[in-house]
């Protein structure tokens, strides 16, 4: 397994996801919020529309589940010992410190497979004190039920890992885990370019939401709610001292609304030089302003304020044709935004997943020469496209994006080809 990634849209060679499992289901209306949901969402049905997911991105590439990658990794005692610690240390305290150091104690008796199992279903806390007893807490540790976004706690830039400084503790777990399963399967062949783990500690915030690899020394990043200017001078000083080359970000800064609350719900690349965007923040009057930083090695930054995404990158040489999330209608541009219209993944240039619900976006797609196939079809037919077919494969979104995510969010890519493969690949 490798790691290489220089674009948002290069033929896709392997992905990680996980399946969404019992963890979905330890939330209640009561807990939902806490949880960052908008609503509990239905098990069954979330499963079987993310297979959908799954058997589509076999078709094209390599699928690792993260559940597998971390059984593997955590057969290592050292690995196993760090990361059952920080995770308990990273916890807010949620019964008595001894709840949580015997909770502790017996995660490390766990073998690796129920060890992953518990870190990911939650961690019933022990009523066997007064204090704990009265305690209005159900775990020690919770359940992670946003943990089927992949992206939000880690991305690749280039042949480096980043792992997300989570906003918010309830998610910090799914940092943790995912750095232990990917970097303990990768050992030490690629540099963890950011320990979002650790890094959150500092005061920093960074999701993979908000992190697009336009190019090779090009990066587009959300100044958000989940993502600070503090994480991103740490990430870009970290890539700078790791390939010694120049590098170009351009900084957006977004408002401080649960609707974007990552870079990708408002804008995705899907083709070289086409992106589904959300018009009302990256377009007309009142665009997004942005700032564009150039950094070299041994010298300081230069910045540069731009009226908006598509304007900087024009400068250059990158002019894109925006595809509206929506259509033109105020009202269908919001709700279809809200249902993640915006957030598509590509897995090759012009060939994308986005969900069924968002009719409106995809007829934008269909009048821009794409051809729209639901995934069922797709899967059935098992016929990979021509390499120059513009595509959207629409997977059933109604219930995933209660979540508050995307085809981009539940998709961590490890490695893009910089062409498409032959039969003989």
């Amino acid at each position: 397994m490798k790691l290489g990634i220089e674009s948002e849209i290069s033929p896709l060679a392997s992905v990680v996801l996980h399946t969404p499992g019992a963890e979905i289901e330890a939330m209640t209306p009561s807990t939902a919020e806490e949880l960052l949901y908008n609503d509990i969402i239905p098990l069954s049905v979330v499963q079987s529309h993310h297979q959908q997911l799954k058997d589509v991105l076999n078709l094209f590439c390599d699928v690792y589940e993260l559940t597998d990658l971390a059984e593997t990794a955590l057969r290592d005692e050292s690995l196993r010992s760090r990361l059952c610690s920080e995770i308990i240390g990273d916890a807010t305290p949620r019964a008595s410190e001894e709840a949580a150091w015997t909770s502790l104690e017996e995660l490390l008796a766990l073998p690796p497979g129920e060890l992953v199992r518990a870190l990911v279903e939650g961690i019933p806390l022990r009523r066997d004190s007064l204090q704990t007893f009265l305690s209005e807490r159900r775990y020690v540790h919770p359940p992670l039920p946003n943990l089927y976004f992949m992206r939000d706690s880690a991305a690749v830039v280039r042949s480096g890992l980043v792992t997300g400084a989570m906003a918010y503790p309830v998610r910090a777990p799914e940092s943790r885990l995912v750095a232990a399963a990917v970097a303990g399967s990768l050992g030490t062949e690629s540099p963890l370019l950011f320990a979002g783990g650790d890094e959150a500690r500092n005061g920093c915030r960074l999701e993979g939401g908000d992190l697009l690899v336009l190019g090779p020394n090009l990066l587009a990043v959300g100044v958000s709610d989940r993502s600070n200017a503090a994480a991103i001078d740490r990430l870009t000083g970290s890539i700078l001292q790791t390939f010694s080359e120049p590098l170009r970000v351009i900084a957006v800064p977004l408002p401080q609304q649960r609707f974007a609350i990552h870079l990708d719900m408002l804008f995705t690349m899907i083709d070289h030089h086409r992106a589904l965007v959300h018009a009302p923040h990256m377009l007309g009057n009142s665009p997004l302003p942005v700032v564009e930083m150039w950094i070299e090695p041994g010298r300081l930054p230069t910045f540069t304020r731009h009226t908006s995404l598509l304007a900087c990158l024009a400068t250059l040489g990158m002019e894109i044709e925006p595809i509206l999330c929506g259509g033109e209608n105020p009202v269908k541009q919001e709700r279809e935004q809200w249902l993640s219209g915006t957030n598509a993944f590509a897995v090759a240039p012009g060939q994308i997943l986005v969900y069924d619900c968002n009719t409106a976006t995809l007829e934008e797609l269909a009048r821009a020469g794409f051809r729209i196939r639901t995934a069922l079809d797709f899967i059935t037919e098992n016929t990979p496209p021509a390499p120059e077919e513009c595509l959207a494969i629409t997977i059933p979104g109604a219930e995933l994006a209660r979540g508050g995510g995307g085809p981009r969010c539940m998709t961590l890519p490890l490695q893009r080809r910089d062409r498409f493969p032959s039969r003989r690949d």
